[in-house]
Order: structure tokens, then sequence, then C-alpha cells
């Protein structure tokens, strides 16, 4: 193959991928269009936050989807579960054009990582903001958004380093209505 073919080829697995991620997007828009929620994941996190934070030597409990220190109400609310930063991920490693057996493994240690990040993310603002150590507006509105996003899109190009020579493999869309697919 060429220049030309492998600029093609290039183009074609960057549309490809392109195309995908936003077909994929839409769950998401529906998700948020209509205020879905899914209270189990909510009320694990609040129940897994306030037994992390009862090993760092508060005395909390979890009521629902809050988490109770004392006196003090911390609400796990559905956006602070983390659900769309899980969701991009999947939609990312699902997006890149390998064959899908060599994305199961992946999504599943990417999502269980970010779920362990998440955690911590939740833990760390409250125990923090709680001891007064810097405030629930700066760790949760600026230091864990842009934190959040620099992990998910670490765990995705660790995904993609690991997989450079099998991009481009598969195709997900374009490549069954216009090309070929290689042999793994």
């Amino acid at each position: 193959m060429g220049r030309r073919g492998k600029r093609k080829d290039l183009i074609l697995t960057f549309l490809d991928f392109v195309l995908t991620l936003n077909l994929l997007s839409i769950p998401l828009y529906l998700f948020i269009y209509f205020n879905m929620e899914v209270r189990l994941l909510k009320e694990s996190n609040a129940f897994l936050v306030s037994r992390l934070l009862k090993v760092l030597g508060l005395n909390s409990n979890s009521e629902k989807n809050f988490v109770i220190i004392d006196n003090k109400i911390y609400e796990i609310s559905w956006d602070s579960t983390g659900w769309k930063s899980l969701y991009t991920l999947f939609a990312l490693i699902t997006s890149t054009p390998i064959y899908h057996r060599r994305k199961i493994k992946p999504i599943i240690i990417g999502l269980f990582l970010m779920l362990l990040f998440n955690t911590a993310r939740i833990t760390a603002t409250i125990y923090f903001s709680y001891k007064q150590i810097y405030s629930f507006d700066f760790l949760h509105l600026g230091l864990w958004r842009w934190g959040s996003i620099g992990f998910l899109l670490f765990i995705w190009f660790i995904f993609l380093y690991t997989q450079k020579n099998n991009i481009g493999e598969a195709k997900n869309i374009i490549g069954f209505v216009y090309g070929r697919r290689r042999k793994p």
C-alpha cells in the first residue's frame, strides 16, 4: 500500500472512531435529557465513602445517598457518582477501531480504576472539607473536576498505547460500509 493508501486508511480509521464515538454519545444525552438516575450507584457510593471515612477516623454513617459526619450532611448526587466519566471511558474504548475481544479486559480494568478513583475523590473531598483543610468548592469544582478528566484521559491513553499496533485492524461503522478488515 502506497503513501496515498495509508493516508486514506488513516482518515477512514479516524472518521470511523469519531462517528462511533458520536453515536455512543446519544445514550449519554438521553440520560441527561430525561434526568435518569441509578439510585443503587448513589447509595453504594455513599456507603463505601462512609466506611472509608470511618477508617480515616471520622464518625460517619450513610443513609440512602447521604454521608453523615456528626451533624454535617454530604449528598452524593447522581453527577458525583462519576457516571459520565465511566460512560465516556466506555465509549472511548469501544469506539477505538480494534477487534472487540481486545476491548473487554481494558474496559473492565478501566471502569474499575475509574470507580476506585471516584470513590477516593469523594472520600478526599469530604475528609478535607470536614477537617477544614481545603474548602469543599475548591476540591469539588476546581481540583477534582479536572482531575477526573485527566485520570480518564490517562487510562484511555494507556489503552491506546497498549493497542497501538492493533488500531485500525477492525472497522466499527465506516468499515462495514466502505472498507476492508485486516486479519488479526
